[in-house]
């Protein structure tokens, strides 16, 4: 099976869905990090400029923090793994050139800062909102903190980088920002897993404020997430058809491509389950004693919420009445219902959790 993209240099995730270090990178990589988050927390601040945007400087904003980003990717460059000797462990990473292996820290920094750096730099040509774009780049920062932990030593020991570009944008189709734009969603739904799970880690210890403050980077997460998923669905409807829809299902793929077989966005419905599942106080017992993290928590459950209602309309754009690719049966419901039916079964189960939960309940047949 190949790569819907094969001329994108392969992408390598963790083995075990960390994305945040535990050492400092090299002086010249950590000074580079420092200057690229400087220049996205400028763009980030104009996009949320409460007198407007205003197109000239957002655009020198954007261009700087493309630059800083991509001379960020090239600093933080090591030698390419041997690709032939990893096997893609699902069908998606096969088609989206997705491996995973053990990373050392400064192989993470090398992986991640690209996959950024690429989907930063789609932002010149993709038509997303200024709240979107918020979004993302808001958690391109918290991502980018996570690989310069404040607390860690710094490595002397870092292999030095090759000289040469870093390909930050191969090529400016729309298949090419479905795959770039997915290596970014796939990157966040393991930041966001890892959030969630430090949250409920810290809830268990009683450490209120380290909770509170875990979920309020998993809900940035997910927002975001949700952002590079109408990010990667910035196309026509016809262009969605012609162009990506058909590398997705037989004959091109062995097998329609679902979703739901993704690990990075498993892992992180996995930790939203544990979540639901065990941290069952009600929002009012929650806010009773620690109202930060009750309100916290109900952020997150939100966000989560308005992903899938987010995917119901996007789904809408790009597929329409038409079904699933997945679905067999031609009579089974449109790809629309199946996901209104999964953010009702979510609500449902959220409810006695959140401040305002959705009265919705689905009536079985």
């Amino acid at each position: 099976m190949s790569a819907a993209c094969p001329d994108l240099p392969l992408v390598v995730l963790p083995a075990n869905n960390l994305v945040r270090a535990t050492s400092r990178p090299a002086e010249p990589v950590g000074a580079a990090l420092r200057t690229a988050v400087t220049a996205l927390e400028s763009f980030h601040t104009d996009l949320l400029n409460p007198r407007g945007a205003r197109v000239e400087p957002l655009q020198r904003a954007l261009d700087s923090a493309v630059e800083a980003m991509a001379r960020l990717a090239t600093l933080a460059q090591v030698a390419p793994m041997d690709a032939a000797a990893l096997t893609p462990i699902v069908p998606n990473h096969a088609y989206f050139g997705v491996r995973t292996a053990d990373l050392d820290d400064a192989r993470l920094v090398s992986e991640v800062t690209v996959v950024i750096a690429r989907a930063l730099a789609d932002l010149r040509i993709a038509r997303l909102s200024v709240n979107q774009q918020a979004a993302e780049v808001l958690a391109m920062i918290q991502v980018l903190r996570g690989l310069d932990p404040q607390d860690a030593e710094r490595d002397p020991a870092s292999p030095a980088t090759p000289a040469g570009p870093v390909p930050v944008l191969p090529g400016q189709d729309e298949l090419t920002r479905w795959v770039i734009t997915h290596h970014f969603y796939f990157v966040l739904n393991l930041a966001a897993a890892e959030s969630v799970t430090r949250a409920l880690a810290r809830h268990r210890e009683g450490e209120a404020e380290a909770a509170r403050d875990a979920l309020r980077e998993a809900a940035t997460y997910v927002r975001a997430f949700t952002a590079a998923m109408m990010h990667s669905g910035d196309m026509s409807a016809p262009c969605y058809d012609a162009e990506v829809r058909p590398t997705m299902s037989p004959p091109a793929v062995p097998a329609a491509l679902t979703g739901r077989t993704q690990p990075e966005h498993k892992a992180f419905r996995k930790a939203m389950r544990t979540l639901a599942g065990t941290w069952t106080d009600s929002f009012d017992k929650l806010a009773a004693n620690v109202p930060e993290v009750a309100l916290a928590r109900d952020a997150l459950l939100e966000a989560d919420l308005q992903d899938i209602e987010q995917h119901v309309t996007i789904t809408a754009a790009l597929v329409g009445d038409d079904g699933s690719i997945i679905q067999a049966d031609e009579a089974a419901g449109s790809a629309i219902a199946m996901l209104r039916t999964m953010r009702h079964a979510r609500a449902e189960q959220y409810r006695p959790l959140m401040r305002f939960g959705d009265t919705v309940t689905l009536i079985a047949q």
